[in-house]
């Protein structure tokens, strides 16, 4: 009997040694907050007096929880507009780099919605929160809180809402257009779901390390235990609670969707994207690659094809005052070129 004994308790020492190498290797990489990156346009007045098409207006909102959230609202000058676009900008930005990302449509005759989330630029800070790259249910609420101003603002109400968002703010606008049926069209750029990004990081990060072959012996179940494990701790250190993306994306059915991908994103590898898109169901799904560009830069890298994609995608929805989810021969995935993809483990879940 005691050698059962000591065998059990060798085991769970084991189990102890390997849960702490893991959280305390991996926590100070994937849960301390991103630098900030690419400052990819100036101030909304500045960007204004670059072109006299449009003409813009400060806005500011509540929140659910009594925060002030404010942004902009920038329309056609001389035009009703086509649709209205609600930017969600990236972590360690704000929604003036809008003006920038969605110059073509501004361009072509759309309205454009940006705002801050809090804790980032004008908006009021969350002293409870710490924000972080990952995506959490505080994002969800800004997201939400912004359609619902707009709502409720006879001038926008009757314009058909599309939503576009980077990186963290594309999957804050996934998961709203989720959550509302009313919502027929969503861009992505550098979008993902926090667990598989999660285990793409630990893995790479490994790599630097120990060969490829010695981190493939450590089983998944040891990473996802010690990944929820940092998940609890986080969420209470940055006053949060993160959403996890996947059981909404079956929810995005019917849905007109286009992500576009920088083939040389190295923060969020190309292969996000198609683990996402595989977990959606019958919708229309457009994947633009963007040759040369790393994360949150596609504009940068490829100006026109940019332009190109968000204009077409966008158009769209402009057509008819209501439109109508696909029929079944009409849904497909279309790529634009071809996914480039890494190549990493199973996701978690």
């Amino acid at each position: 009997m005691s050698w059962l004994f000591w065998c059990i308790v060798i085991v769970i020492l084991l189990e102890l040694v390997i849960q702490y190498c893991i959280m305390r290797a991996a926590y100070p990489v994937l849960f301390a907050p991103m630098p900030g990156r690419l400052d990819l346009a100036g101030s909304p007045d500045d960007l204004l007096k670059q072109n006299h098409t449009f003409q813009i207006e400060h806005v500011e909102f509540s929140t659910t929880d009594g925060l002030i959230l404010r942004g902009f609202i920038a329309t056609p000058k001389k035009s009703d507009p086509k649709g209205l676009i609600l930017f969600c900008h990236p972590f360690k930005s704000s929604g003036a780099i809008a003006l920038s990302q969605c110059r073509a449509l501004l361009q072509a005759g759309f309205a454009v919605f940006s705002f801050d989330f809090r804790n980032h630029g004008e908006s009021d800070i969350d002293l409870n929160y710490q924000a972080i790259h990952w995506l959490s249910k505080h994002e969800i609420n800004d997201v939400k809180s912004a359609i619902h101003f707009i709502r409720t603002q006879s001038k926008w109400a009757h314009l058909q809402l599309g939503l576009l968002g980077m990186s963290r703010g594309a999957g804050a606008a996934l998961v709203v257009a989720a959550q509302s049926s009313q919502i027929q069209f969503v861009a992505c750029e550098g979008a993902f779901a926090n667990e598989d990004l999660f285990l793409d990081h630990a893995i790479r990060w490994g790599e630097r390390f120990v060969p490829r072959w010695f981190i493939q012996l450590v089983p998944t179940w040891e990473v996802v235990f010690a990944f929820r494990i940092m998940l609890w701790y986080s969420q209470k250190r940055q006053g949060c609670q993160y959403v996890n993306l996947k059981p909404y994306l079956s929810s995005l059915r019917d849905r007109d969707l286009l992500f576009l991908v920088g083939e040389k994103d190295q923060s969020v590898v190309p292969r996000m994207t198609e683990l996402i898109t595989r977990k959606i169901h019958d919708s229309r799904i457009t994947v633009c690659s963007v040759p040369d560009a790393i994360h949150n830069a596609g504009r940068n890298a490829q100006p026109q094809q940019y332009d190109s994609a968000l204009l077409h995608f966008f158009s769209q929805m402009s057509v008819g005052d209501s439109p109508q989810p696909a029929s079944n021969s009409e849904k497909q995935t279309k790529t634009e070129p071809e996914l480039v993809s890494g190549d990493i483990s199973s996701s978690i879940y």
